[in-house]
This record gives C-alpha cells, structure tokens and sequence, in this order.
C-alpha cells in the first residue's frame, strides 16, 4: 500500500511539474514588419540611351556628330532592353568598305554602359533565342571580302563579344533558326 502511495505521489508531483513548464500561451514571436521591397527594375529610356551614346562618344575621341541606327533589346534577361548602335557617318570613321562599327551597350537604371565594338559589320544583323554565358548571340553579315559571304555567330564569353566578326566560323543553321531581325 505504500509502494502505491509513493507511485501516486510521484506521478502528481510529475504531471504538476510537467504542466508547470507549459506556462502561459505563447505569443508569436515573428516581428511583423512589412518585407523589404526588391529595388525597383527600370528599363532607361531612348533618351538616356542618346545621353550614354554622346559619353561614349566624348571617352572615345570619336566625332561628336555621329549619325547611328540604334534597336533595343533584352540581350542578358535582366528585365531592361539593352541597345546596339551601328554607326553610318563620318564614313571614315566609322565605316570602311568591309562594313561599320557596332556598340553593344548594356542597360542599366538610369545609363548604359558599352560593353565593347564589334567591327566591321553589315546589315543583316540579327539576334537569336541561343545564349552564351547569359547572353543572346548576336547573327552577323560578314561580306566584301575575297572570301564568300557568310553569317557568323558572335556569342558573349563572358566580358563582351568578338570584336572582328570576321575571323568567326559561318554559323550554323540551327544557331541562326530562332532569329528576330535587327538591323536589316
């Protein structure tokens, strides 16, 4: 009888101690702060584009009164239209009889930043759904040469495109199958 005594008195002075620890309701913890809103994405506009042009232009040392086509286009998927700028005149600046230079420069908030030239080329100029370390490839004419003609594929590596398109392999005709026209 006092064993069953002692189980009985253990077995409250567990369940009190047991239901002691429990204590009062808890409260959520979490702070409930708004989150932190991600920083705005913001395609700059064609004005901005001209503003970053004349800059680079100015760096350059190159004539202020450049006459240039320019399109617009998401080429690293980060949400803002980047812009490739072929230039026209002074012809002899810019321009010699195997084609023109092209200034791929990359959008950011409020400017563009050049990436680098790629010269010489000509119109049809061309960019494809393939990417290259995150980068859209970009299809160039390379002609008005003693070689033939040929499409060549200019594929970012990471820092910027090929320079002289014209020491790029002819491209393939699955690289040049998904092609949005850019300059024609």
């Amino acid at each position: 009888m006092q064993s069953t005594r002692f189980y009985i008195t253990f077995a409250v002075l567990g369940l009190l101690i047991t239901g002691a620890c429990q204590g009062a309701p808890q409260q959520d913890l979490a702070i409930k702060a708004p989150l932190t809103p991600l920083p705005e994405l913001v395609d700059p506009n064609d004005f901005q584009l001209q503003q970053s042009v004349l800059a680079t232009l100015k760096t350059m040392g190159a004539p202020m009164h450049s006459n240039y086509d320019y399109r617009r286009i998401d080429l690293n998927d980060d949400g803002r239209r980047d812009a490739l700028v072929l230039f026209k005149t002074p012809y002899g600046f810019w321009c010699d009889k195997h084609g023109c230079t092209m200034l791929v420069m990359e959008a950011h908030n409020d400017k563009f930043t050049l990436v680098n030239s790629i010269q010489p080329v000509r119109p049809p100029i061309y960019s494809t759904a393939n990417q290259t370390n995150g980068w859209k490839d970009i299809i160039i004419r390379v002609s008005g040469r003693w070689k033939s003609a040929k499409n060549v594929s200019a594929k970012y590596d990471g820092r910027e495109y090929p320079l002289d398109p014209s020491r790029i392999e002819p491209a393939a005709g699955y690289e040049i199958a998904d092609k949005e026209y850019l300059f024609r």
